[in-house]
């Protein structure tokens, strides 16, 4: 599920590329005195991925932008839906935009037979894991952690990506139900590399990180059900690690039905 938010802008700003941290923040004061709160820091994944303020570009007055949140939890989206109707001001550092509007979207793979492209808004996220590293000889970097990297070939990144959504459905999902590591075959069929590029992170206020990041273009038939919920949680979870700085969101970029015989352009966030 998805909320969609529209933004007006309060006054001219530059565009910084740098919002993580305080998109992040007025998240967490949207949550505050919510159950969510308790959640805040606490090591596990929150269920919620976020577009970048788009589009990109220099503001004006008066501008629109829109901000997309997304998450496999319907009450945490309704409990940030609720606080930006009361509170429409929502600045992200010097970026000062008022909430014009609030929508809900159901974003959907498709049924089984549906074939389709899945591509990254904002860049993925993948820390190798030690277990990860010792199973394809990846060193580990000495001095920060180990994030994929294109010579260490397609396999770990697919390996954890899979492992992470595996992390994912244990804490959103039923417990019957099986996860992506419980079933025979991949997330998705096939994984174009768009680029790779390093970005210095604030994660807490005095501590940045330089994180290195990848975005791609996935291509996804849906083989079953249960393959179908996987990639939903995908979209509505987050792709990778740090979703709740904003990274790894994806959206659907093409879709077609079992039985047409094209790709069609399907609108991304719908």
């Amino acid at each position: 599920m998805r909320l969609m938010v529209r933004l007006n802008a309060q006054c001219d700003a530059t565009y910084q590329h740098a919002y993580h941290h305080k998109l992040r923040g007025r998240v967490w004061r949207a949550l505050e005195g919510s159950r969510f709160d308790r959640e805040h820091d606490n090591g596990q994944p929150l269920g919620l991925a976020f577009s970048n303020i788009f589009p990109w570009g220099s503001i004006r007055e008066g501008d629109q932008r829109s901000v997309l949140f997304a998450s496999p939890r319907e009450n945490l989206l309704a409990t940030i839906a609720r606080d930006l109707q009361r509170n429409r001001e929502f600045n992200v550092g010097e970026m000062a935009f008022e909430v014009a509007d609030l929508s809900q979207l159901s974003v959907d793979v498709g049924e089984p037979g549906t074939r389709g492209v899945i591509e990254t808004a904002t860049g993925v996220v993948i820390r190798l894991t030690p277990e990860h590293r010792a199973r394809y000889g990846i060193e580990a970097d000495h001095d920060t952690a180990t994030y994929w990297r294109p010579e260490h070939t397609i396999k770990p990144f697919r390996d954890a990506i899979r492992a992470n959504l595996q992390h994912k459905h244990d804490r959103f999902a039923h417990e019957y139900q099986d996860g992506p590591t419980d079933v025979e075959g991949d997330l998705f069929e096939g994984y174009d590399l768009l680029k790779t590029y390093a970005l210095p992170v604030t994660v807490t206020t005095g501590t940045t990180l330089d994180v290195l990041l990848s975005k791609w273009r996935f291509e996804y038939r849906v083989r079953d059900d249960t393959h179908r919920r996987h990639l939903n949680l995908a979209l509505d979870a987050g792709l990778g690690g740090r979703n709740g700085f904003g990274f790894g969101f994806s959206n659907i970029v093409e879709k077609v039905g079992p039985g047409e015989s094209e790709l069609e352009r399907a609108d991304a966030f719908a």
